[in-house]
């Protein structure tokens, strides 16, 4: 019975996955309209939800666009994802440097769970015995907190770091993911010091240089923080869904079966007996891991290292953009070194010593390479679709009939969309900022100037907010792929869990944040009031799981 049960799932997949390689071989022999430029981006979406796998779905979604890039011609279909989707990935510094950083964190994890150091951490901050859950999942956001130097990092380093505690801690492993993927992107795209800052930077001054005109982007960048309305609001929502239990949907359901199979002694390894301050084999190497990366960056992009100065940050964070990614590995592999040593150290055989070491380290890296076969395929899936156009397309909703009150809630909206069809944030940014900023400012000309940088400051933290809003709503988006990979979590499952969270942040955003901004509200204000709005939520809609016992 159950052979033919999986027959009946292969014959399944493979009659969708064959009709829709034939649909999409009618519509790129025949031709069509702009909107074919969304056919790949539809095809991905609705096999990961038929099919429920990340994998297939973005390789149908890929091989699609492919097919209509190439008129219809399957075999140069293949020839063309091959040529001028797969390979580029490895002629581009920062894919490699991101499979690299991934592969080596995954080998760091492995390296800190075997010392043992990471437990007696968790059992400091949590306490012995029958963890406490909110407690568990404060350490999850707070530890998302102090990792805010890169969405990539925080979230990588979170899942892997905690999934067996909140195992342990009857918190469910897509409601880690969430915290994990929320504080992510999130954080990062609001610090002022992060591997994102100096590319929203460029981003900016590529819009001001479509008009002609040199810009002091920091300060915009600054200015716009307070209007960057979902990534603040997405955080206070996470908030409220560790202090009041506010977990609407499938999470409720997750949340309560974790709650129910919650058993301390799992996946529990002890500390090298007689080690005192065994913790300090976990803190140290993740310590390394977090300021090594600002430091390389300062080092790397400052002209001077010393005198350390706060003003040198900036030019330095600038400066230093393009070697982002060589940071990232130099991070990593540091941390890694002295994690290892901390692990070499609680040995007690010289003889192993070296090779128990190397095998921990070669376990962790094995663990993700399977995995990551999803992260290279939404890669593929997000080059088909910009070669497409289709950014072109969806920014086409962007136009000047519209008034200009409704810029930022429509720039907001048009993100999201864009970044949901991708699967990038940062590719949002890059195609939608030159855009907004002429036509913003063209639609202010005018008005003085104070109240055009209104307009032009809310269009930019419109942006930063939509290409995060969407990217969480994505299920082919990198962060929602990697936060699945480090909490050992179904794609699908965590995409599923996640969007309740963020389609409410999205409309709090919407509806207390660039709606009311564009009709003059003060940013102050509408931050309040969104605030209030979520604070307010779980007395709307009750909480889906009440734990009586406090924990």
């Amino acid at each position: 019975m159950k052979n033919n049960e999986q027959d009946g799932v292969r014959r399944l997949r493979q009659g969708v996955v064959l009709g829709i390689l034939l649909l999409s071989f009618l519509l790129g022999g025949f031709g069509g309209g702009a909107w074919l430029a969304l056919w790949p981006s539809v095809v991905a979406l609705g096999t990961v939800l038929l099919l429920r796998s990340a994998l297939l779905g973005l390789l149908v979604g890929a091989v699609s666009g492919a097919i209509l890039l190439a008129g219809g011609d399957p075999l140069a279909a293949l020839g063309h994802l091959w040529s001028l989707q797969f390979l580029p990935i490895f002629g581009s510094s920062w894919k490699v440097s991101a499979l690299g950083f991934t592969l080596i964190l995954g080998g760091f994890v492995a390296l800190v769970e075997a010392g043992g150091g990471l437990q007696a951490l968790v059992r400091g901050l949590l306490g012995s015995g029958q963890a406490c859950a909110r407690r568990m999942q404060c350490t999850v956001f707070g530890l998302g907190l102090l990792v805010f130097f890169d969405g990539l990092a925080n979230t990588m380093l979170v899942g892997r770091l905690l999934r067996s505690a909140a195992d342990r801690a009857g918190v469910s492993r897509v409601k880690l993911a969430y915290l994990a993927d929320v504080t992510g992107s999130a954080v990062a795209c609001l610090a002022f010091i992060s591997t994102w800052i100096a590319f929203q930077l460029a981003m900016i001054r590529e819009g001001y240089a479509a008009l002609g005109l040199e810009v002091n982007a920091y300060a915009l960048f600054f200015k716009s923080l307070p209007m960057n309305f979902y990534c603040w609001f997405a955080l206070v929502l996470a908030l409220v869904s560790v202090f009041r239990g506010f977990n609407p949907g499938s999470m409720g359901r997750a949340e309560r079966a974790a709650r129910r199979d919650a058993n301390p002694q799992v996946g529990e390894t002890q500390p090298p007996s007689g080690t005192r301050g065994a913790w300090l084999g976990a803190i140290v190497p993740i310590g390394v891991l977090a300021f090594s990366v600002p430091v390389l960056t300062y080092w790397i992009g400052a002209e001077s290292f010393w005198p350390i100065s706060l003003s040198k940050f900036a030019p330095a964070y600038a400066a230093a953009e393009q070697h982002v990614p060589l940071i990232l590995v130099a991070s990593s592999v540091l941390a890694s070194l002295v994690a290892a040593g901390f692990l070499f150290i609680g040995k007690t055989a010289a003889a192993v010593k070296q090779a128990a070491v190397g095998r921990v380290f070669l376990g962790g890296v094995r663990d993700l390479l399977g995995p990551l076969a999803i992260l290279l395929a939404a890669w593929m899936l997000g080059a088909v679709i910009t070669e497409l156009g289709a950014s072109a397309v969806l920014s086409s909703l962007l136009g000047e009939r519209l008034p200009l009150a409704c810029m930022p809630a429509l720039i907001f909206l048009a993100g999201a969309l864009i970044s949901f069809s991708t699967g990038t944030s940062w590719g949002t940014m890059a195609m939608l900022m030159p855009l907004s900023i002429p036509l913003v400012f063209g639609m202010a000309g005018e008005l003085p100037d104070l109240e055009r940088e209104h307009f032009i400051v809310a269009a930019i933290g419109a942006v930063f907010s939509g290409a995060v809003f969407g990217d969480h709503c994505s299920p082919f988006s990198d962060t929602t792929i990697v936060a699945s990979i480090a909490t050992g979590v179904e794609p699908l499952d965590h995409f599923r869990t996640q969007l309740p969270f963020a389609g409410i942040a999205g409309m709090v955003a919407l509806l207390c944040g660039f709606l009311p901004l564009g009709y003059g509200f003060a940013p102050l204000l509408c931050l309040l009031s969104g605030l209030a709005c979520l604070l307010l939520l779980p007395l709307l809609y009750p909480s889906t799981y009440v734990d009586s016992t406090g924990r």
